[in-house]
């Protein structure tokens, strides 16, 4: 009977040094690479930005579309311009997705395509095709 509470501390033992290690080693561990996990995409989002801000990206006319339903609304700040190819025509969105009493859907031209720019807190699509 002498060997089995022998065996049952030893078990005791074990357990407790397993759950100091898992304490006291695993646990920063795992909060270090959420830590740098998290830095890691800070910086490539960043980087993105950088890039779309930089580079302009072409946009067909359904997303122009998209893109002007999705941001501008009451609480808008980002400005939306839309450049027509024929007379350079600037529409301006903000918080509302008509511009002259024309919904966007009117004055973006079916089957073209778009550059897209980003400044500051301005997103401007300029008319290509």
């Amino acid at each position: 009977m002498d060997s089995f509470w022998s065996k049952l501390l030893i078990l005791g033992i074990v357990a407790a040094i397993g759950m100091f290690f898992i304490s006291n080693v695993y646990n920063p561990q795992k909060a270090a690479q959420q830590a740098m996990a998290y830095s890691t995409q800070q910086s490539v989002n960043a980087v993105r930005a950088g890039v779309d801000g930089i580079v302009p990206l072409s946009y067909s006319n359904n997303e122009v579309i998209s893109t002007v339903n999705s941001l501008c609304g009451p609480s808008n700040t980002t400005n939306v311009v839309i450049v027509k190819k024929l007379d350079g025509t600037q529409c301006i969105f903000t918080t509302s997705t008509t511009y002259g009493g024309q919904d966007i859907s009117s004055i973006v031209a079916s089957g073209s395509h778009y550059l897209k720019e980003t400044n500051s807190n301005t997103i401007t699509f300029t008319q290509q095709s």
